[in-house]
């Protein structure tokens, strides 16, 4: 599996607007974080997991020329507000993008971008999406797709563990349950937004934490603030974790194909 970073940054990204902090105002591109997106592809297919307001930017940047599915962690903005944009490849592929996410994000999906879940076969000038409720583990592509309840603050947020990677962003709170779901990763990705703690993020020490209890392979930090500096986090960390940044792209040894 193929995984490409489109976003690393927070639902303000980074740089902020009006902000001449060094971070804000580095020449690293690095430092450099639109809003949190992956982009996924194995057995042939491409998978968005979010589609963040840069998503037009980041499909560009990064070359997306197909998108077979979407998956949604939750429903704030900085993870939605891109949906508009799949309607290009909704024209390009003459085909309807099954949309996976839990009842709660669907129901907000359809209240914002009702027109894209309308039924209309021949009209391709609007996004056209199916929405796919989740209910529990799914075979996506012929692979399971394991979605994995964590909190961000008190909003219920889906996680989503697919073979050895799995993907845990916009996190105050992993239960029990859901980190006994997590052991075993080649990868994990991570939510860490800032050295400070904060009432719905792990910061990054409390990212360290999870990722130390888990001890996956290799973890990648993410959705990280204008007050993490790349350089800086990435020389304070152990060789097995790093911090994520735009356009970052790993591969992912996948287990044998498992159908539900």
């Amino acid at each position: 599996m193929r995984i490409t970073f489109l976003g690393t940054g927070t639902s303000q990204g980074v740089p902020l607007v009006g902000c001449k902090c060094p971070v804000c105002c580095s020449p690293d591109p690095k430092n450099n974080r639109k809003r949190p997106s992956l982009w996924l592809e194995f057995a042939g297919k491409s998978v968005l997991i979010d589609t963040s307001p840069e998503f037009r930017l980041q499909a560009l940047e990064c070359g997306i020329s197909h998108i077979d599915a979407v998956l949604f962690t939750h429903a704030h903005a900085d993870h939605i507000f891109g949906f508009d944009d799949i309607r290009r490849f909704n024209q390009m592929q003459r085909q309807t993008i099954p949309i996976y996410a839990s009842a709660n994000t669907i129901a907000v999906l359809k209240g914002l971008f009702s027109y894209a879940f309308a039924v209309n076969e021949d009209n391709w000038a609007v996004p056209r999406a199916r929405a796919m409720i989740i209910d529990g583990d799914f075979s996506l592509f012929g692979q399971l797709c394991q979605p994995l309840l964590v909190y961000h603050g008190a909003l219920p947020v889906t996680a989503f563990r697919i073979g050895d990677f799995a993907y845990v962003t916009d996190c105050s709170l992993i239960p029990a349950k859901t980190m006994s779901q997590l052991y075993g990763l080649d990868v994990l990705v991570i939510d860490a937004l800032r050295y400070r703690p904060h009432t719905t993020h792990f910061n990054v020490d409390q990212a360290l934490q999870v990722i130390n209890t888990l001890q996956p392979k290799q973890a990648y930090l993410t959705h990280m603030c204008h007050e993490v500096e790349h350089t800086q986090l990435a020389a304070s960390l152990p060789p097995t974790v790093a911090p994520a940044y735009d356009g970052l792209v790993i591969e992912v040894s996948q287990p044998p194909t498992k159908v539900i």
